[in-house]
């Protein structure tokens, strides 16, 4: 008698919940800072991206800007003392979901924070709630770009002209 053995793998054993979390940053001058924060749910899990918290090094006074639709936050509404900013959508149809992202997150603050460690939270939409750590990353301004690029190009016309005359 031969014995068969099936095995089953579960697809979502190897789904990964993962959270790109961008930011731009401004001088305001007179030591204050604005960032503008677009979440990104990069996961490939089947999970609704609905928290943030970002955490600052130390006390910092924050003056969060009106939330998108949608999404509230105890720290965000006018001035504060804080050590961290939380934002959260107020029900299920405001949830980020997989492959999506949601800007408009936005503050002043009294000193540049730069790259800040944080904390999403996924939700399922059956009960299951999971914590995700990392840190934000800042996104260039496009002038950098543009004269990178535009270096680069020069690099690269340089080389051809030097390559064909010889």
């Amino acid at each position: 008698m031969t014995a068969i053995m099936i095995v089953l793998i579960s697809s979502s054993a190897f789904a990964t919940r993962s959270a790109s979390i961008l930011y731009q940053e401004v001088n305001l001058g007179n030591g204050l800072w604005h960032y503008d924060y677009t979440f990104t749910n990069t996961s490939d899990a089947n999970e609704y991206l609905y928290s943030i918290w970002l955490d600052f090094d130390r006390s910092a006074t924050v003056t969060g800007l009106p939330l998108p639709t949608g999404w509230g936050g105890t720290i965000w509404a006018g001035a504060n003392t804080s050590e961290f900013l939380d934002a959260s959508s107020t029900g299920f149809s405001y949830d980020i979901p997989a492959g999506d992202s949601k800007s408009g997150f936005a503050f002043t603050i009294n000193y540049q924070a730069g790259n800040l460690p944080f904390t999403a939270y996924f939700d399922d939409h059956a009960g299951n709630i999971s914590p995700l750590t990392g840190a934000t990353a800042l996104v260039p301004e496009p002038v950098i770009s543009v004269l990178f690029l535009s270096g680069g190009m020069a690099l690269a016309v340089n080389y051809y002209r030097r390559t064909r005359t010889n």
